[in-house]
């Protein structure tokens, strides 16, 4: 065995504090981890470990080799354990949070395909368009359009999510049409928030500056298909995905609000899953799967 062999026995020791358990981990016996740490302080010149009957701990010198090595050893864990991986067969559970809307109107036929090419891995889509606590709840991963912020989390990005600002044709005929992103500041909106008031849009045309402008909330609701149907009853604009509203877009039952201007900045699709060294195979094809199907 030569030098760079031991070094992941050393990283083993001094990770678990014990040459009896980094032993039982190995699959070697006590003292054939001892020799081989023994040999690489030899083959270093260095002493790595404090021992006494009762502790073991790093010296000076193993602290630096082991702050070194040990994400190096690591790293060709994992991908060991990736290559496995990839001649395993993907088989299981997946448990997957999706927004009711997305699901309805995007994830339908992607989902169905996945799983009829894919018969061992079995699929739990729930709907909501609450943030769920994926570790907590027992999710594999979640769907979701805007920003992550829990960093525990991990997210991929699926595709980019263009936005439209949208009104019926009724609230047109009262308004007029804005020709200006701050014209929109006379139009009722409605937001999706939790409760009515006021929300800033920024909007930009080609590569001019920004503008942002304050729109008054006259109504709110924290459902998607909800502002649709007031949209539709003429109550107020909607700022929504376009994938929400297009077919409404193609009855001409809503139309686009200036639609040389884009909404700033991009929203996108993600699919957002804990943080851990590595996706077990059957997420990571979901999500490959997701990324080469979904065009938003």
């Amino acid at each position: 065995m030569d030098r760079l062999s031991r070094v992941p026995i050393f990283v083993a020791v001094a990770k678990h504090g014990s040459f009896a358990e980094a032993a039982r981990r190995l699959g070697m016996t006590g003292s054939a981890v001892s020799k081989q740490v023994q040999r690489l302080e030899a083959d270093l010149g260095v002493r790595l470990f404090h021992r006494t009957t009762r502790q073991l701990s790093l010296t000076d010198e193993g602290s630096y080799l082991f702050e070194h090595s040990a994400p190096l050893v690591e790293g060709l864990e994992e991908v060991g354990e990736l290559l496995a991986g990839r001649k395993a067969k993907p088989e299981g559970l997946l448990r997957i949070s999706a927004p009711v809307g997305l699901a309805q109107r995007v994830l339908k036929t992607p989902l169905a395909t996945f799983a009829s090419r894919y018969p061992e891995i079995g699929v739990h889509l729930e709907l909501s368009d609450r943030f769920v606590d994926l570790v907590a709840e027992g999710f594999d991963l979640a769907l979701r359009i805007g920003h992550l912020e829990d960093s525990s989390l991990v997210a991929r990005r699926i595709a980019d999510v263009p936005l439209v600002v949208v009104a019926s044709p009724a609230l047109l005929a009262t308004h007029g049409h804005p020709e200006t992103p701050q014209a929109l500041a006379q139009f009722p909106f409605v937001h999706y928030v939790t409760d009515s008031g006021r929300s800033r849009l920024t909007l930009q045309q080609e590569q001019n500056e920004p503008e942002t402008v304050v729109c008054q909330g006259r109504m709110s609701s924290n459902n998607d298909q909800m502002m649709v149907a007031f949209a539709l009853a003429g109550l107020g604009v909607i700022t929504l995905p376009r994938f929400m509203v297009e077919d409404e877009l193609a009855r001409g039952e809503l139309q686009v609000l200036l639609p040389e201007y884009r909404i700033v900045p991009t929203r996108r699709l993600y699919a957002v899953f804990p943080n851990g060294r590595h996706l077990p195979l059957k997420t990571r094809i979901l999500i490959d799967f997701l990324v080469d199907s979904i065009i938003l």
